[in-house]
């Protein structure tokens, strides 16, 4: 009996109850429009809920802490009027483009990387995969989206020790910004898309999930270390 093909929008639930047929049904007919809309519907309502609760006050002060800076008063709030003025667009810009700029990043980093290996894939099967692998990460957003409803005011930097689906709780980001980092990167969302990654790869490519899962950990850890030397620069 000839297997029925999995629509393009129930991919998305599909992910999250049947992934491993999910990502074989992507491997041999790729999609991505659906998770990538949704992805930049959520962003966009999420920013447009969290830039009224942004108090550019403590933000703007709390820069100037990091940095030991001491600024006159009069400079100070005339930094917050213009932060008023100038984020509400820049994060809503920010918010819209992130999703689509992220997805084609990874894709193209972890689709060069397979082919450099000798493994055989297209670009549209590693874009497919990839925008269907950070649905976990959508959900928490989701989920976070709900937490930041229930606050008067919110500090950006702080969002991702909101949830606390990561370990950066257990670090001030003041007193080790490196380590701080590194912790947060261990996050159920991020591991979870991971796991996710490494199905939809090895299916495209047809290689084994030790193999994939080689690649894109290796990358993945890259990553996480060049975050968490950024962050003990420039914190």
């Amino acid at each position: 009996m000839e297997e029925t093909p999995v629509s393009a929008v129930g991919r998305i639930p599909g992910v999250f109850f049947s992934p491993v047929a999910t990502f074989d049904s992507i491997a041999k007919r790729p999609t991505w429009l659906p998770p990538l809309l949704l992805w930049t519907a959520v962003s966009v309502l999420f920013t447009a809920f969290l830039v009224p609760r942004i108090d550019y006050d403590r933000m703007i002060r709390g820069q100037m802490e990091r940095r030991g800076q001491s600024v006159p008063e009069e400079r100070i709030q005339a930094a917050v009027a213009m932060q008023k003025k100038i984020a509400p667009i820049a994060y809503n810009v920010i918010a819209a483009v992130t999703p689509t700029a992220v997805s084609l990043l990874v894709a193209v980093v972890l689709w060069g990387a397979f082919k450099a290996f000798g493994w055989d894939l297209s670009y549209r099967q590693a874009f497919g995969t990839t925008t269907h692998a950070f649905l976990p990460g959508v959900l928490g957003s989701v989920i976070l989206f709900l937490v930041v409803l229930r606050q008067e005011t919110v500090d950006p930097s702080g969002l991702q020790d909101m949830l606390r689906s990561n370990l950066g709780f257990l670090v001030e980001r003041k007193a080790s910004p490196a380590v701080h980092s590194l912790l947060q990167s261990l996050d159920v969302f991020s591991i979870w898309s991971l796991v996710l990654l490494v199905l939809g790869f090895a299916a495209a490519a047809r290689v084994s999930r030790k193999s994939a899962a080689g690649v894109i950990v290796a990358l993945w850890a890259l990553f996480v270390l060049g975050k968490a030397g950024f962050a003990a620069i420039f914190s």
